[in-house]
């Protein structure tokens, strides 16, 4: 018997009828088959990378590791160190002619010539003090002032300055002395005006030491803080910053930098003080170059700025509210 195909029908047999194709079984293409691309998969282009900072020179890494390790230094802050280092390397890779700039640099940012007292012998000093009887207490302080050449030349104005002082400003409830030394020295008279809050600023371990040596003793609310307030990272909040006799020095350091930080203090209200006289004895030629900066920053910015003048020291108040 012969089979039959699987596509023929034998003779005499009707045709099966066709089934017709559902219409379901040719489905017309969804819309939804062909997406559109979505947004998230064109991705932007990325972002321009930070470049990096250059990585630093053996001579530099050298010489901060060398005058940070340095006994002459051990006081100063590492970050003024290096800073220092840093820029200087800027103009040379010799490692020897580096440590050299840098050595010079520090001699007159750390202005260790200017402390003429011994801190070993202050501090012994200190220890033995009367600082509970007011009078006793204002008579040793002004006896350390005299040790600093700078707080040594405010002694003459000293019963009045802190009353001039804060006759240009309102009343804070705190006060930050930026680059502070021996001030601290000064707060028994400060006291005599305000209640504020103390807290100054320094670099030089030697001097926040010594001020919280006398601090915890006589104003434990107040306090000093070894910090290098010019490196980037710092920022300082008060009432009332106080730049005394210091602006015109970190200029020298850095030119610029005394106005930036005037700038970028946190402080509703800033005092910037100059001498009135060089060390050499002649008049301060330099102030009012630096008071123009002070005023223009101001008229700059919207704030109102005033001024008061003593003997040995010249003042400029920064309004910044």
């Amino acid at each position: 018997m012969t089979s039959t195909p699987p596509d023929l029908v034998p003779a005499g047999e009707p045709a099966p009828a066709t089934r017709p194709e559902p219409e379901s079984a040719i489905l017309p293409e969804p819309e939804s088959a062909i997406l559109p691309e979505p947004e998230s998969a064109i991705l932007p282009e990325p972002a321009a990378a930070v470049p990096s900072p250059p990585a630093e020179s053996p001579a530099v890494q050298k010489v901060i590791a060398r005058l940070t390790a340095a006994a002459k230094y051990r006081d100063v802050h590492p970050e003024t160190v290096a800073d220092l280092v840093r820029r200087e390397g800027r103009a040379t890779g010799d490692a020897a002619e580096l440590e050299r700039r840098v050595r010079a640099r520090l001699h007159k940012v750390a202005a260790l010539h200017l402390l003429t007292a011994r801190p070993a012998a202050l501090r012994k000093a200190l220890d033995r003090a009367d600082l509970d009887d007011p009078q006793s207490r204002r008579d040793w302080c002004r006896q350390v002032l005299a040790g600093h050449f700078s707080t040594a030349e405010r002694l003459p104005d000293l019963d009045v300055f802190y009353p001039t002082l804060f006759g240009l400003v309102p009343p804070p409830e705190t006060v930050a002395d930026i680059a502070c030394a021996l001030n601290p020295f000064t707060v028994p008279w400060l006291r005599e005006v305000s209640d504020a809050r103390y807290v100054g600023y320094d670099f030089n371990a030697t001097f926040v030491e010594l001020g919280n040596a006398f601090l915890a003793r006589t104003h434990p609310e107040c306090e000093i803080r070894h910090e290098e307030v010019l490196t980037d990272g710092h920022r300082v909040s008060a009432d009332l910053g106080l730049l005394l006799k210091t602006y015109h020095c970190m200029e020298g350091r850095r030119p610029g930098a005394g106005l930036a930080l005037v700038d970028g203090l946190a402080c509703r209200h800033v005092v910037v003080s100059f001498p009135t006289r060089a060390m050499n004895g002649r008049a301060a030629v330099f102030v009012p170059r630096h008071v123009e900066e002070l005023a223009e920053l101001a008229r700059d910015r919207g704030w109102s700025w005033s001024r008061a003048t003593l003997a040995s020291e010249d003042l400029v108040a920064i309004h910044k509210e």
